[in-house]
């Protein structure tokens, strides 16, 4: 007897994205792979979104769709796995396009091996422009192992980058109701549920880029989103005993997140953090080279004089070099 193939859930939070949705839905019912369910959640669109969505359940009876009042990603997310019954979840975002053979060879590589969470590669995609995201030099990783592979730079938080078990949500996920960070809190969560990642070295996904993406948006709701999850990160570390485990990957995480405040022009929330990267460069000195050379050049005055460092802060600014 045929063994049978496992169900898949493609997951797609939508709202008001008609311009890109039905590249979207297309990409997923057009899977060589068929043992499908795709669950749409429309988090209260106000567009055209909401027909597109109808037209293709007519189409497609694997489609299932959430109708539900805006409450964001988070909430759309973890609506449907609520609804998912496939062993495996892939999220999928509605302006986003998955290879038309992508399922297949992700639920073989993850049978092969009874592997938690299998990485790919993905496409950029920007106007006429498409590139590759990083290469992926690893074949096996325990999930505490690919976290550092992150904090090091060497990999994305994405969650769309990320096939994994459904059964990882009978653990305690937690989430936060935020727009800009959500990624890393859920990818950090299932990572230490897992035993086993492995890897595929065939891109999946095709990743668009457009003016308006949350990543693009710095603005004051994003700064707030973003000094949550950092919050969030750092306590969820220490609760699980990870900070001793971690600390030459979180004083990375610390670093870059300190220089994001200040491209933020954040200059005092900067200045209160500067005293902490000094101490981290003190012990690992070798991360310095993740700096640009401004940011050398701002740290070497704050080595001298933390007032003169934050006056140097103000002349940057002022002279618009931030």
């Amino acid at each position: 007897m045929e063994k049978q193939r496992p169900l898949v859930s493609i997951i797609i939070p939508v709202y008001n994205s008609e311009a890109h949705l039905e590249g979207c839905i297309q990409s997923a019912i057009g899977q060589t792979y068929d043992d499908l369910e795709i669950i749409i959640i429309d988090d209260g669109c106000t567009d055209s979104s909401p027909d597109i969505i109808c037209k293709y359940m007519g189409l497609d009876d694997r489609i299932k769709c959430i109708y539900k009042s805006n409450e964001g990603l988070v909430k759309a997310r973890k609506d449907g796995i609520g609804l998912a019954r496939g062993k495996y979840i892939q999220y999928l975002d509605s302006d986003d396009t998955l290879q038309q053979n992508a399922i297949e060879l992700l639920v073989a590589r993850a049978e092969e091996v009874q592997a938690d969470i299998v990485i790919a590669p993905f496409y950029f995609c920007e106007g006429e422009k498409q590139w590759l995201s990083a290469a992926i030099e690893f074949e096996e990783m325990t999930g505490l192992e690919y976290l550092k592979y992150i904090l090091s730079f060497k990999a994305y938080w994405a969650v769309w980058a990320k096939f994994h078990l459904r059964s990882l949500y009978l653990n305690n996920i937690e989430r936060l109701d935020i727009a800009f960070g959500e990624d890393a809190v859920l990818s950090s969560q299932l990572l230490l549920y897992s035993k086993k990642v492995v890897s595929i070295d065939t891109p999946i996904l095709s990743y668009g880029i457009y003016p308006s993406s949350m990543s693009h948006c710095l603005n004051d709701k994003t700064y707030k989103d973003f000094n949550v999850y950092v919050s969030w990160f750092d306590d969820y570390m220490n609760r699980n005993n990870l900070a001793v485990v971690l600390k030459r990957e979180l004083a990375l995480f610390h670093l870059k997140n300190t220089m994001m405040r200040l491209h933020w022009r954040k200059l005092i929330d900067t200045d209160k953090e500067m005293g902490r990267v000094l101490e981290d460069l003190g012990q690992f000195p070798d991360l310095e080279e993740y700096l640009s050379n401004r940011e050398k050049k701002i740290v070497a005055v704050y080595r001298i004089s933390s007032r003169l460092g934050y006056l140097n802060l103000l002349r940057y600014s002022w002279q618009n070099k931030i």
